[in-house]
């Protein structure tokens, strides 16, 4: 059998070597999809990949000798899941590795807004001693009303972490939790309009499907408070990107953090990047090295199960 590395450039791929290396089988690894990774993919029988590749029908098909996709992450909106579904080819994801380290990343976006940590920071490089500003100009995360959109592990997660810094939490998902799991995390449910009305912070943890994309649109913003803070570490096509620029612009809201885009890595002159009122990060929320090497463990032991003769866990 053949198995087909797909996998974003960076010094963490020397981290994968004991696990590459621990496979009998032919090995191939590609940081990007050119001729000679498409060529190699049509004799392909087992596939590990990102969503930093997007694999459509159109090269799907050409991968004749296909059995198994392991994607290496939580999401998997970048593979056409129902093509292979139709082929019979089974797809695995890792749906828990990263959820610490979203949700730690989450709370520091966060807190760096309410203290205006970028201002502080690039204000004293310069000379500047802005102590009486900021005085009067930051705030504590304690008391505030903390919503979480999405209440699946990665919500879950920083629903745990939260309640020590003595927020409300709210949430709103499709599912409702049981009064057992809202006690235990210290979260109410609420509708969605509510969620953005009564959030001083809003944290998205959504899956993007057909009745996710653009949800967070302009009708919604408004119902905020124009001291609401959003951050958005699931999908970039979650929040209606021109609605989110409308709404900086007019004060409707204060303030917006995203580490995912619609196109990674975005163009120059995407309007997030230089906004005043927008922190941007490329798409690291779940990705420290301790998630990579949680995800890389998980993603070849399941690919090492099937080669077994088991059944490959997380099938979606």
């Amino acid at each position: 059998m053949k198995i087909t590395l797909l996998l974003p450039p960076g010094e963490y791929l020397k981290n994968l070597t004991q696990f590459i290396t621990g496979f009998k089988e032919e090995v191939f690894l590609f940081t990007e999809l050119n001729e000679e990774a498409l060529k190699t993919l049509e004799e392909t029988d087992i596939l590990i990949s990102t969503p930093f590749f997007p694999l459509r029908k159109n090269i799907l098909e050409r991968m004749k000798n296909l059995k198994f996709v392991q994607v290496a992450s939580t999401g998997y909106d970048h593979i056409d899941v129902d093509y292979l579904k139709s082929k019979g080819i089974i797809v695995s994801n890792v749906p828990d590795a990263n959820d610490e380290s979203v949700a730690e990343y989450v709370i520091m976006v966060a807190l760096a807004f309410l203290k205006r940590f970028e201002y502080s920071l690039n204000s004293t490089r310069k000379g500047e001693w802005v102590l009486g500003e900021l005085a009067n100009t930051t705030y504590d995360l304690k008391d505030k009303i903390f919503g979480i959109l999405g209440m699946g592990r990665k919500g879950k997660a920083l629903a745990k972490r939260l309640i020590n810094f003595e927020v409300t939490i709210i949430y709103h998902d499709i599912r409702k939790l049981n009064e057992e799991e809202e006690n235990k995390l210290g979260a109410r449910y609420v509708e969605l309009e509510k969620l953005f009305q009564y959030s001083d912070i809003i944290s998205i943890h959504l899956p993007l499907n057909e009745t996710t994309r653009n949800l967070v649109n302009i009708n919604l913003l408004k119902m905020a408070k124009n001291n609401c803070f959003i951050i958005n570490t699931s999908r970039g096509e979650i929040v209606n990107v021109n609605d989110i620029i409308e709404a900086l612009n007019k004060g409707i809201i204060a303030g917006y953090a995203t580490d995912v885009y619609s196109k990674e890595p975005p163009e120059p002159d995407d309007p997030l990047l230089k906004h005043p009122k927008v922190i941007v990060t490329p798409h690291q929320a779940g990705v420290s090295k301790d998630a990579t090497m949680r995800i890389a463990q998980k993603s070849f032991s399941n690919v090492l199960l099937f080669l077994q003769g088991g059944k490959p866990i997380n099938q979606v």
